[in-house]
């Protein structure tokens, strides 16, 4: 028999925590609260699970504005989660939430923290101080020589003396740390000075497998012995999941009874108020009942992976709200928010044939499809991708867990379009946006540099081999047409265009920058006719480009040092037919070189006819048939696939409408659907989708219905399982 650890009893609306209540479970929503629609569909299935108290980020004042709503459409307290901003405090209290987490020392003075303590006491509403091992002050970190138990403690003894000066004593404490060892000594330390309630939890734990783990020994250690009042389990999961532990941790210590274990977290489909309205009405006879619908599992990808985005690629933390990045589709759409935990598990490694490995962890879906592979010599070989494109395989969101060596990815290629006819520039009035300034753009961006006093652009440099005669007089003749007077001198086997003109110079540098690990093209010239961007692929590939044999394969190279070029080299080249990889080149002591490189015999043919080059002898000795294209996308074959430890932070992207992005070679979807296998799992449940419904009991079909009839379905369903439920319950045993 556990005794309970006496303490104070506060009340959360209509929950109470702490003294003789019961132990209550709570979860906190990973949506962004200002997405009212998503935090409540989010809110609706945590209550379904069984959830007693839920908490949201408010982060922005825009967040707290939408508490209020959010509260008057759901059933258990709302706490608001506050970081600094005293005002966003006042905020939310004046929307109703039933709790806050705040912690006094941070908030900016002690005059703010008595105006926080001011409005809750009229409103008779608590407060949580939530110290965490890896945010301690940094004097505590600097006293204890890092996060340790000693120092929680002293850190949430600050907090308290605080609340209590301003005479409230409204309040429940966390001490939350990811080593469980470190949050228990810290909960017993504290549990012998104080007489506040506690709320427990292993933060950061991890996914579910590890973090359930760390969980239940952290939890499992203190509730034991009596100390604690309300928990929460912090996963890397859909926050039903945390509920689940959370309610199977209680009940494997006789801390809770029965439990709710009806699951509903609708994410598509357009029924879905009406089944949480559903699950609502039945709660009382879904007792033992598992029921889950479109369950949105979340993956992520770790730090230091590059995801494509208008301004170039960019590390996957450094991309933010507002920023544009590359969809699925092959359109740029924004990012709507960003969101980052900790990670500590295994991720897969996935390496694409032609790209640069790409990292993720197993749940997160990518835009693939398998091939069937056959044994030949003992190993296994897998059909052409154009072959596997051909016999009607399509790309489909599948957990990165699930790849395989043989599997292929998909690619977007860029959709957008626009036509310019003339760009103005100072100096030198309107300018046509043709072949001469496109193969103009093409020679400064490959073998052009600028120079002047106080870096203005005074003068610039294009520079050729001493037998490219042709290019040297096309430039001239351009720079002519122009207006621009220019000379060339002859040294090392080098030919040396020189003009001296301001304007040239600054339109070089606005367009396309300076310096070579820096250059790019504007994002226009991405979108530009296929006509055009034919001209600055021949310019591109007169200045820096490569085609000839390699190991008596014919190849086509464009090699440069910015990455940012050369990722808008190769979706050029998708854009106009040509099946290109791109990957990078590391050389000792030199900077690191982008190749994006043509090798497929269609490929090369489609590039060779676009530099005018004719037909290459020996070309249809294929080399790789590991690449295909088609208007949509680019396929590629996956060349392996490994698993690698990851300890640290990992990052998912909410994209406006679209909800997928990509990273060089693939692209991701930023949720998983998985409704079927689910409702397979549940003793009643449903997946839809595509205007129909399927209703599953005991893992199998028995029932297809329209999806307007999926709620009347479901009622059905239940309703008989219920009745069977009883009768089998009423029935006398047999002998």
């Amino acid at each position: 028999m556990i005794t309970r650890r006496k303490t104070r009893q506060i009340r959360l609306g209509g929950v109470k925590v702490g003294g003789d209540a019961p132990l209550t479970v709570q979860s906190m929503t990973k949506t962004d609260t200002r997405d009212v629609q998503a935090t409540l569909l989010e809110i609706w299935a945590l209550e379904a699970a069984g959830c007693d108290i839920v908490r949201c980020a408010v982060p922005v004042r825009e967040a707290a504005e939408k508490l209020g709503e959010i509260k008057r459409q759901i059933r258990i307290p709302l706490v608001a989660d506050i970081h600094f901003n005293y005002k966003l405090a006042l905020l939310a209290l004046e929307q109703g939430v039933d709790g806050l987490r705040l912690n006094p020392g941070n908030i900016g003075g002690k005059q703010f923290v008595q105006e926080i303590v001011n409005a809750a006491k009229v409103r008779k509403i608590p407060i949580r101080i939530g110290v965490n091992a890896g945010s301690l002050e940094k004097d505590l970190l600097s006293r204890y020589g890092g996060p340790t138990p000693e120092g929680m403690v002293e850190s949430a003894l600050r907090h308290i003396r605080i609340l209590e000066d301003c005479n409230y004593q409204e309040m429940k404490v966390s001490l939350k740390a990811s080593d469980p060892l470190m949050m228990i000594e810290a909960y017993r330390m504290l549990a012998d000075q104080v007489e506040y309630p506690f709320h427990l939890g292993v933060t950061e734990a991890g996914t579910p497998g590890v973090g359930t783990i760390k969980s239940a020994v952290g939890l499992g250690a203190l509730l034991s012995q009596g100390i604690g009042d309300t928990i929460r389990v912090s996963l890397s999961a859909d926050p039903t999941e945390e509920v689940r532990v959370g309610i199977d941790v209680l009940k494997s210590l006789g801390l809770r009874k029965g439990g709710l274990t009806f699951v509903s977290c609708p994410s598509c489909g357009r029924a879905d108020v009406d089944l949480v309205k559903l699950a609502k009405e039945v709660e009382d006879e879904f007792r033992g009942l598992n029921e889950e619908i479109h369950i949105a599992v979340m993956g992520c990808v770790p730090e230091g992976e590059r995801v494509v985005t208008a301004e170039g690629p960019k590390p996957i933390e450094a991309v933010g709200e507002g920023d544009e990045v590359l969809t699925h589709e092959g359109a740029y759409r924004k990012v709507a928010w960003a969101t980052s935990h900790r990670y500590e598990g295994e991720i897969v490694e996935v390496h694409p044939t032609g790209f640069a490995p790409v990292r993720l962890t197993p749940n997160h879906p990518v835009w693939a499809f398998p091939r069937a592979s056959r044994k030949k010599a003992g190993r296994a070989r897998y059909p052409k991708v154009l072959s596997a494109l051909e016999a009607g395989m399509e790309p489909r969101w599948t957990p990165a867990g699930a790849l395989a060596p043989g599997w292929v990815l998909a690619y977007p290629v860029t959709q957008d379009k626009e036509d310019r006819a003339t760009i103005p520039v100072e100096g030198l009035g309107e300018i046509a946006v043709d072949e001469d300034l496109l193969t103009l753009a093409g020679y400064y961006v490959s073998e052009g540099t600028l120079s002047g006093k106080n870096g203005t652009p005074y003068q610039q440099f294009f520079y050729f081999h001493e037998r490219q005669t042709v290019y040297v007089e096309r430039l001239r003749a351009i720079l002519t047409g122009l207006g621009i007077g220019s000379q060339v001198r002859h040294r090392r086997h080098t030919a040396e265009v020189v003009t001296h003109s301001l304007a040239l110079g600054r339109l070089l540098t606005d367009l396309f920058g300076r310096r070579a690990e820096r250059k790019r093209l504007p994002r226009w010239m991405e979108r530009l006719p296929h006509d055009k961007q034919r001209a600055l692929i021949r310019a591109l590939w007169e200045g820096d480009g490569y085609v000839g044999r390699v190991r008596g394969y014919w190849r086509a190279t464009y090699s440069t040092s910015s990455e940012r070029l050369g990722l808008q080299v190769h979706h050029i080249l998708l854009r106009l037919g040509v099946a290109a990889l791109l990957h990078h080149r590391d050389q000792r002591d030199r900077q690191r070189n982008w190749v994006v490189s043509v090798t497929s015999q269609p490929a090369l043919s489609r590039l060779a006819r676009i530099l005018g080059l004719g037909d290459l002898p020996g070309c249809d000795r294929l080399r790789t048939a590991q690449a295909a294209l088609d208007e949509r996308a680019l396929y590629v074959g996956v060349r392996a696939v490994r698993r690698v430890p990851w300890n640290g932070h990992v990052h998912n992207l909410e994209v406006e409408g679209v909800h997928s992005f990509t990273v060089p070679g693939a692209a991701l979807h930023n949720c998983e659907v998985n409704g079927p296998g689910e409702a397979r799992a549940a003793d009643i449940g449903v997946a839809g989708g595509r205007g129909i419904g399927l209703i599953f009991k005991g893992g199998e079909v028995i029932r297809k219905v329209p999806e307007k009839d999926i709620v009347t379905a479901m009622r059905e369903e239940v309703d008989r399982f219920v009745a069977e439920r009883r009768a089998a319950k009423a029935a006398p045993a047999d002998d």
